[in-house]
């Protein structure tokens, strides 16, 4: 008989013929099955014995066998299914909401990570507490030129000694300059080396590109003690370079043309001749070199001292993470740093460095032998002069090298500068960071406890507190700052300390000096390579107006030139038609006014006035030129403009454009845009009116020193110059009343708007057009108005004689160490050795 159907199925619905039949796990034989269909096939099925154990196992354990198995399938091994394949499970709308709930939970914890690093790393918010502070006169250097120093024993008066040594502790200087307090340093030392007043000196960091511009001395080895993260001391050394810092290089000597020609003679020999410069010369090739370069040494001129400052490089640490600072590939590098040294670690580290070295400086003068020569006793420090909040802590460990008395006989002064009063006040460093440099921590805890406010020590303020004499960047500004006319952001930090000094007679406004060096454009390369570089003859005529000026008088006089090149105007127009030909101005730009504006794209330079200046000077058919980078004002807003009047706005952001059309287009302005919310001082500006280019401007800040407004009712007025012809060359004599090199605005007042200012400019621009000469004396009275702004202004006035005035107060209040009785006993012994043996020789 033949067993049922497996799984409870019909039989004859396979037409299946088996000789047997046998369920699993219930003994072992073997059976063959038939399956019909268009290819029969046999199915031959092997079970293998069971073990005794498995046959004696128990029913309850035995695999039971299941309904819902396949009616037929192959005796092969059993494969691993995917977790949701088609067999198993499908998707549905829970897996689905699972897996978003899970994806969801993952972005959650991970931006939980992130936001608690940003807020980690994120400057804590300061509360502080509005004050009113009293109004004072401030009264300038001329009203303390009778400086004084009282003491219990005497009164002495101290006048700055020739040949003072002044030590600039910056980070910009020179070739490592990136903006104003780079350009306002090098001038200052320019200054002082060429009035041999005092010797200047420069202490800056040791930037790697250095390196590759300049030839580098080491100059010694010093130590600075940096605490690790259990607070303890660990020395960290580093090296200090010198390099000579000349400030009009000489060009280079010419090449000489040096050729080998080869003459073939009558016999076939081939003789070589050598030829230099034309001519032919009976020597080698070698020979002809090596006789060129010792003629250029022989006719070669030593570099004056006033052409040329020293500059001290304090290097990298020799340990991690200090080795890696001062790595910068080029100029726009300076102020970046590896991820795993701190920008204010970096900081920090260059204020301990620095002060170490001064301290070393200022010691040297004392430890140097007796009968050594006398060039070495020349290292002593007078006055360390420091700029800028990012180097103000030199002070305090100045200070602290004073207390231990270890910084000689005569303790140098310190004079703090304040190059601006928006970004160097908000200037702080972590309280934890500073710990890092700390000395002796109790001690500077102390120190830093009036400074730090929510765990951040704001460096500014304890500049001012810890030098002998502060100093503002423009005279104006320090007067509206002490009289309470000028409200700033974070003045309830630095005015208690500004009012002690003001108080003391230490706090003064000194106005930066112009040193245009390489931008002057009777020089530029540029601009003589383009033939557009202002003349001699206009050059020797604004010197002489100088000299002729000194008596302020109210009316000048110019004797121009019967030749049109020797005019600014022409190297002017020589510029505006190259720019044109390079498709930076168009056509229409030739007999049309040009506007320029350089700088950064920041608020506080007025961008926002863009929109309203431009349209203006679209119904005044004015062509805007803007040159800058880009900065916390979005450039997508100064490019909408070009897209907006593209006939009248140009756009030149890249710093590939900046580099070569800046000179070119301060040559052909013809008015500059500087609408600043807040200025220092306006060095923009003071480089225009050395192009001849009047300013369109607020005034704000340093600017209104030196910028005089144009007249009103301006538009009704005739210009104030008269002509005449000299009688024997009939060169044309200009003489004028007017004063003016700006106009001003105030969107505030209805008659010093910006829409007046520009429609004034413009005026002045169609009545100066009509006229060549009366256009030329308009550019002769701005590049005067420049001149007037140097450094050394002549009769012992400028701003470089303001700060020997500054030097002048500091030295009057440092401290002179007293000796004790033991010290000046054991001096008199030495000189009596010293007249004993004199005498016995």
């Amino acid at each position: 008989m033949a067993p049922p159907p497996p799984n409870g199925l019909r039989g004859d619905m396979y037409s299946i013929t088996t000789t047997g039949f046998h369920r699993r796990n219930s003994g072992a034989w073997t059976a063959t099955t038939t399956i019909p269909s268009s290819s029969s096939s046999t199915i031959t099925c092997t079970q293998a014995p069971l073990t005794s154990s498995s046959a004696l196992s128990p029913v309850w354990k035995r695999r039971r066998p299941s309904n819902h198995r396949l009616p037929l399938t192959h005796d092969r091994p059993t494969r691993a299914r995917s977790f949701f394949s088609k067999y198993d499970q499908r998707w549905r709308w829970w897996h689905v909401l699972f897996a978003l709930m899970i994806l969801l939970g993952v972005i959650q914890f991970v931006g939980v990570l992130v936001g608690s690093r940003l807020l980690h790393n994120k400057t804590a918010s300061i509360r502080i507490a509005l004050r009113e502070f009293p109004k004072m006169q401030y009264r300038h250097l001329d009203d303390t030129q009778h400086v004084t120093r009282s003491s219990s024993s005497s009164t002495t008066t101290t006048s700055l000694v020739q040949g003072a040594t002044i030590y600039h502790v910056t980070k910009e200087f020179g070739v490592a300059s990136m903006g104003g307090m780079g350009m306002v340093v090098t001038a200052l030392a320019a200054a002082q080396q060429r009035s041999g007043t005092v010797n200047a000196a420069v202490v800056m960091p040791f930037y790697s590109y250095i390196k590759k511009k300049y030839k580098v001395d080491r100059v010694t080895d010093l130590v600075v003690d940096v605490r690790d993260n259990e607070g303890r001391l660990v020395p960290v050394e580093f090296r200090v370079w010198k390099m000579m810092h000349v400030f009009n290089p000489p060009p280079p000597p010419p090449q000489p043309n040096i050729t080998i020609a080869a003459t073939t003679l009558d016999d076939g020999s081939i003789v070589n001749t050598t030829w230099v410069d034309g001519a032919m010369v009976n020597m080698t090739y070698d020979e002809a070199l090596e006789q060129y370069q010792k003629q250029q040494l022989e006719m070669q001129v030593p570099i004056p001292a006033s052409e040329q400052v020293p500059v001290y490089l304090i290097g990298p640490g020799n340990r991690k993470p200090f080795n890696k600072a001062f790595r910068a590939s080029k100029v726009q590098n300076i102020y970046s740093t590896p991820k795993d040294l701190p920008q204010e670690w970096k900081d920090q580290y260059f204020t301990k460095a620095a002060a170490e070295f001064l301290a070393h400086q200022a010691a040297a003068a004392d430890e140097t032998p007796l009968f050594a020569p006398t060039q070495m006793a020349s290292r002593h420090v007078d006055v360390i002069h420091i700029h800028g909040a990012t180097n103000a802590y030199t002070a305090l460990y100045m200070r602290d090298f004073e207390r231990r008395n270890q910084l000689g006989a005569r303790t140098p002064a310190i004079v703090y500068t304040m190059h601006d009063y928006l970004d160097e006040l908000q200037y702080s460093i972590r309280y934890a960071n500073a710990a890092r440099f700390f000395n002796d921590i109790s001690e500077d805890t102390d120190a830093l406890k009036p400074y730090t406010h929510d765990q951040r020590t704001f460096m500014s303020s304890l500049g001012i507190d810890y030098a002998d004499v502060v100093t503002f960047v423009s005279r104006q500004m320090a007067k509206d700052i002490v009289e309470g006319r000028d409200d700033f952001y974070l003045k309830e930090f630095v005015m208690d300390g500004i009012l002690r000094k003001a108080e003391q007679m230490r706090f003064f406004g000194i106005t930066n000096g112009v040193d245009y060096g390489a931008l002057d454009p009777f020089s530029n390369k540029v601009l003589i390579q383009r033939r557009a570089v202002f003349s001699e003859y206009a050059l020797d005529m604004l010197k002489s107006h100088q000299n002729n000026s000194m008596a302020q008088r109210d009316e000048s006089s110019w004797h121009l030139s019967t030749n049109n090149k020797d005019f600014v105007l022409y190297a002017k127009d020589q510029a505006k038609k190259y720019l044109i030909r390079r498709k930076v101005l168009s056509e229409a730009d030739l007999t049309r006014p040009v506007v320029l504006f350089v700088g950064r794209f920041q608020y506080n330079k007025g961008l926002e006035t863009f929109e309203e200046a431009a349209r203006h000077f679209v119904e005044n058919d004015m062509k805007f030129v803007v040159i800058g980078q880009p900065n916390n004002y979005p450039l997508k807003w100064v490019k909408a403009l070009q897209d907006k009047y593209p006939e009248n706005v140009v756009v030149l952001s890249s710093a590939s454009q900046q580099r070569r059309w800046l000179t070119l287009c301060r040559a052909a302005a013809d008015f500059m845009y500087v609408p600043s919310v807040t200025e220092s001082f306006g060095l923009v500006a003071a480089e225009g009116l050395l192009f001849g280019t009047p300013v369109i401007s607020t005034g704000a800040g340093g600017l209104k020193e030196f910028l005089i407004d144009r007249p009103s009712s301006m538009q009704q007025q005739e210009r104030d110059v008269r002509v005449i012809r000299d009688r024997t060359t009939h060169a044309p004599i200009v003489t004028s009343r007017e004063q003016y090199n700006a106009y001003l605005f105030d969107n505030n007042s209805p008659d010093r708007s910006l829409e007046n200012a520009i429609k004034d400019a413009a005026h002045d621009y169609q009545r100066n057009k009509n006229s060549k000469i009366r256009r030329e004396e308009f550019l002769l009275r701005m590049i005067s108005s420049a001149f007037a702004l140097g450094w050394d202004r002549g009769n012992q006035q400028g701003p470089m004689y303001d700060y020997n005035r500054v030097y002048q107060l500091a030295l009057a209040d440092r401290h002179i160490p007293h000796l004790s009785k033991h010290e000046i006993d054991e001096e008199r012994v030495l000189l009596r050795r010293l007249h004993s043996s004199s005498n016995n020789s």
